[in-house]
């Protein structure tokens, strides 16, 4: 009897634990990882642009994008955090956020803020071209982006 309290009282605590503990996982398929941005066509006068030494990085994991510079020059917007969608051919970036760890994150509201990384508005869609598991080509009204995975 006493065997069979103390096997219900295990079963009761790993049951009480497994029921506090909540797993987010990702169904993103070869988008989640680590892009490095290595060129920029700009569709109304067909130029590229080679942004590898700009090192401009997009993180994808669960439900956020972040969009990184880690050039120098820029220090103003170190990254920024996007909630994002992918269906349909399309990738769909939104409400993004600036993370300034030394004050506190902040709302953006100026599509400036954002233009650097290729966006045209806070909340932007793009035509997925290409997506595998080392490349990717994103396309909106006025730039072709080429992205490759590490």
């Amino acid at each position: 009897m006493k065997r069979i309290s103390s096997l219900l009282y295990i079963i009761v605590g790993i049951l009480s634990f497994t029921a506090c503990v909540e797993f987010h996982t990702s169904d993103n398929g070869v988008l989640d990882g680590f892009w490095q941005l290595t060129q920029i066509d700009t569709l109304a006068n067909g130029r590229s642009t080679d942004m590898r030494a700009r090192k401009i990085f997009w993180a994808v994991q669960a439900d956020l994008l972040r969009m990184e510079d880690q050039h120098s020059d820029f220090d103003k917007y170190h990254s920024i955090y996007f909630y994002f969608e992918l269906k349909d051919n399309s990738l769909r970036v939104y409400h993004p956020v600036v993370d300034r760890r030394e004050i506190s994150d902040s709302i953006v509201t100026s599509v400036e803020t954002v233009r650097f990384y290729g966006l045209n508005h806070l909340d932007e869609t793009f035509k997925v071209l290409q997506l595998e598991e080392t490349k990717m080509a994103l396309e909106n009204e006025r730039l072709r982006m080429y992205f490759r995975k590490y």
